[in-house]
């Protein structure tokens, strides 16, 4: 039977730019950080991070409202390309480390088929614990789903995994 896992980074632009400025991923950032950039006119939010988010901070969110609601608000440009090619590059780390079958699941999320490649891990749960594990220490947040389909992975790595969830072969 086919098994694949979701891995979903919720965070992937702001954790690409503070891994990028060599930011420690143990240390809270001074100031709530958010990635901007333009639809139409407007200049809204594209990226919040942990902080922003707590402070009521979204993605869509016109740029001028955030700033007025955080005034210390540290506002950084968005760079998609940036933001995808260092997406490829994860996806070709994953490869070389966990399964010889991985794919980009553009704009935030990595899907692996790891059927027959779990075993080499320890099992479908090391499997997870190992991939999200070394995620989080690189500071990158993450949260990983195996299930039988790429869709029931894909939904559950974004609306159920805290950081994981191993879903039951046939469910």
């Amino acid at each position: 039977m086919a098994r694949v896992i979701s891995v979903f980074l919720p965070l992937w632009p702001v954790d690409r730019l503070r891994r990028q400025d060599g930011t420690p991923s143990d240390r809270p950032p001074d100031r709530p950080l958010v990635l901007a950039g333009r639809v139409g006119n407007r200049r809204v939010l594209t990226a919040v991070d942990a902080a922003a988010a707590g402070l009521g901070l979204k993605p869509g969110m016109p740029v001028s409202k955030a700033q007025a609601m955080v005034p210390e608000l540290q506002v950084l440009p968005a760079d998609p390309a940036a933001d995808a090619e260092s997406l490829e590059r994860l996806a070709l780390w994953v490869l070389e480390r966990f399964s010889p079958i991985v794919a980009v699941d553009p704009p935030d999320g990595i899907v692996i088929d790891s059927t027959g490649a779990d075993h080499l891990q320890g099992g479908e749960e090391a499997m997870l614990e190992a991939l999200v594990g070394r995620l989080v220490m690189s500071g990158v947040t993450a949260r990983a789903v195996v299930a039988d389909t790429w869709g029931a992975a894909h939904a559950l790595a974004r609306h159920r995994a805290d950081p994981m969830v191993l879903a039951e072969p046939g469910s």
